[in-house]
């Protein structure tokens, strides 16, 4: 049986998370430009088939795996620290939704692919699409704030 690729609108392109690539997601399936950063695959384990998808995409021209400005990281960095996520959320997740803003600066329309909700959360907030695989996805943003049951007062 022979699969057609589906089609993603022009200027859409598809940021892979780890959880993608652990779900299945086949980029060769799909026509898009599809793109990742190096520490997505340094979360996928050595020979196994999730890294073996990611490094067959990567080799075929069907991923692009770039590293993210570092003023695009810290805009990410800030962000993070401002809703409450930045301890949940990796290196790699922090690199990704980097990537998107710098995608979405080059005037692309960047769609987070990740099943991840503290990424969901955190590219909504950015302004990136996403989209996810297995799970529903967030159906609203939460920012998460440290506080005192007691008296109610918060922390930074």
């Amino acid at each position: 049986m022979v699969k057609t690729a589906k089609k993603a609108p022009p200027g859409n392109v598809l940021l892979l998370d780890t959880s993608a690539f652990i779900m299945g997601y086949m980029a060769t399936d799909v026509d898009a430009e599809h793109f990742s950063v190096p520490s997505v695959r340094d979360e996928l384990t050595e020979g196994g088939l999730h890294r073996i998808r990611f490094d067959n995409a990567a080799r075929s021209g069907h991923l692009k795996v770039l590293s993210p400005a570092s003023r695009f990281l810290e805009k990410v960095r800030e962000v993070a620290k401002e809703m409450g996520e930045e301890g949940v959320l990796s290196v790699a997740d922090m690199q990704l939704l980097a990537l998107g803003l710098y995608l979405q600066s080059d005037g692309k329309t960047p769609t987070v692919v990740s099943d991840d909700y503290s990424v969901q959360n955190l590219a909504n907030r950015l302004g990136l699409g996403f989209k996810s695989l297995a799970t529903p996805g967030i159906q609203q943003m939460f920012e998460w704030v440290v506080y005192c049951p007691g008296c109610r007062r918060r922390f930074e």
